[in-house]
């Protein structure tokens, strides 16, 4: 809950500076094509490694949170490679309400626990024999990790998405410009 809300303060704090869509990327995206393929081969193996880490993490070290972070790799060097326009249009993800599902989730499956009249974010184990591979553990924590996953992943990619499109602000902008004339005109003068 933490990350999310961090994730929605950024929101708030840069949304009025975000700039204008067809302010984020002027022209066509710049096509480079190694980086390009790289960052799609990269996709499929990080999402594995996100999915893995994810289920390791209710008997060993991993879990939502991780995997979270994991999963925003890719789609953070989709944005790099891209751009922002053509990123958002494609995989149109609505990381606001990304972060809502998962803290609904996670505050749903922490109180599931209380109608089998046990403490809030208690976890029941179950082990499911499945065939071909055998006894798999499952914890009810898992409801719990997917609400965070969902909340790690929405709120790095909404604070990154956000920071990536801010523009630089105009007193910034006026001041370098002013800085350029005059050191533009003190070597022209200099010149003569």
């Amino acid at each position: 809950t933490v990350f999310g809300i961090a994730a929605l303060v950024v929101h708030a704090l840069l949304r009025r500076t975000r700039m204008a869509p067809e302010q984020i990327m002027p022209g066509p995206p710049i096509k480079l094509p190694v980086p390009a393929d790289l960052a799609q081969i990269m996709f499929p193996l990080t999402l594995t490694v996100s999915i893995f880490l994810f289920l390791r993490g209710h008997n060993a070290p991993g879990g939502g949170f991780i995997a979270g972070l994991v999963l925003a790799v890719p789609l953070l060097i989709q944005y790099v490679i891209q751009g922002t326009a053509s990123v958002e249009s494609r995989f149109g993800f609505d990381y606001i309400r990304c972060i809502g599902m998962g803290l609904l989730i996670a505050l749903l499956s922490g109180s599931a626990s209380m109608l089998f009249g046990v403490p809030f974010l208690t976890s029941g184990h179950l082990d499911l024999h499945l065939p071909l591979i055998g006894d798999v553990p499952l914890a009810s924590a898992i409801g719990f990790d997917i609400g965070v996953y969902l909340v790690v992943f929405g709120g790095a990619m909404l604070m990154l998405s956000m920071m990536g499109t801010i523009k630089p602000s105009r007193t910034r902008t006026a001041r370098k410009g002013e800085i350029d004339l005059q050191r533009r005109s003190a070597r022209t003068g200099e010149m003569h």
